[in-house]
């Protein structure tokens, strides 16, 4: 039996582990580093793979015995870093904790500055005084304060942010845009209205190279105890643009309970999107 069409797309690699997605970041350009909740066991779980490859490193990693109340908060290619919370109840972030990004090894904790952001061989940290916010350089190496920035440098540090956000991620070219409030050509359109026909809410699209990518919501029942929720099942397409023709399709959540559509995204040459809050999916164009 033929398993796959030649002329259409394939998964390069899919992730879970326990627990549901709930945030994942890049380790420069080799890895993919994140963590997953279990809501019931309150318990997380850090995870890094190659994006290459899909090869796990961390899986199922439980940090401090699966600490529920720290989070992941930025990558580089060899770092994880992570942030406590101060208490259970209120979401505020202190200390900064440095991981082997491959292993999970913790390499220091820095407990008088949050993360403020990185970039693959600076580490910034920042703080609330009684009068003012006070950011600095903390040494990737040791987690030991390097130097402290005056109010005067703080604008050319938020530049710096700046870019290395956007070496990350290009929100015109790599995330989805509204259909309604960013319509592309008329070809486009119909390739795309011929496909969600019967569709429900607001469809998201991205062009990448030749290649048309969306997801959109299909109504499937009604919740039996209330007829006011409806069901719908989320669905992602991939066209070849040339050729007018779908080459990848696969179900993002089987029955979701709203139609907010923005689960793909694109970065390089590959297309990740996330199904039912426990896959990882990678396609390379």
């Amino acid at each position: 039996m033929k398993l796959f069409d030649k002329n259409k797309l394939k998964p390069e690699w899919v992730f879970n582990q326990n627990g549901n997605l709930w945030k994942f970041i890049f380790g420069g350009n080799d890895f993919i580093a994140g963590e997953t909740r279990d809501l019931e066991k309150k318990l997380l779980y850090l995870f890094s793979v190659s994006i290459k490859d899909g090869r796990k490193h961390m899986s199922n990693f439980t940090f401090e015995e699966g600490n529920y109340w720290i989070s992941v908060e930025g990558a580089t290619s060899k770092i994880l870093y992570l942030n406590r919370f101060e208490r259970p109840e209120i979401p505020y972030h202190k200390n900064i904790i440095a991981l082997d990004i491959l292993t999970g090894k913790k390499l220091w904790e820095n407990e008088d500055y949050q993360y403020f952001f990185s970039t693959e061989e600076k580490l910034f940290g920042i703080k609330q005084n009684f009068d003012k916010t006070e950011s600095s350089e903390i040494n990737i190496f040791d987690g030991k304060t390097i130097s402290v920035f005056s109010e005067n440098e703080y604008p050319e540090l938020l530049n710096l942010k700046r870019k290395s956000d956007n070496d990350l991620y290009n929100e015109q070219y790599d995330y989805p845009r509204s259909l309604t409030k960013f319509p592309p050509d008329k070809n486009i359109i119909n390739l795309i209205n011929h496909e969600i026909y019967g569709s429900e809410g607001d469809t998201e699209y991205l062009i990448k190279n030749d290649y048309l990518i969306f997801n959109y919501y299909k109504k499937t029942g009604t919740d039996i105890k209330d007829i006011i929720r409806n069901y719908y099942q989320n669905i992602f397409c991939i066209f070849d643009i040339s050729k007018g023709k779908k080459i990848y399709s696969d179900i993002l959540n089987k029955q979701s309970g709203y139609n907010v559509p923005d689960n793909f995204f694109c970065r390089n040459d590959f297309i990740y999107y996330l199904r039912e809050k426990k896959d990882i999916v990678a396609l390379k164009l």
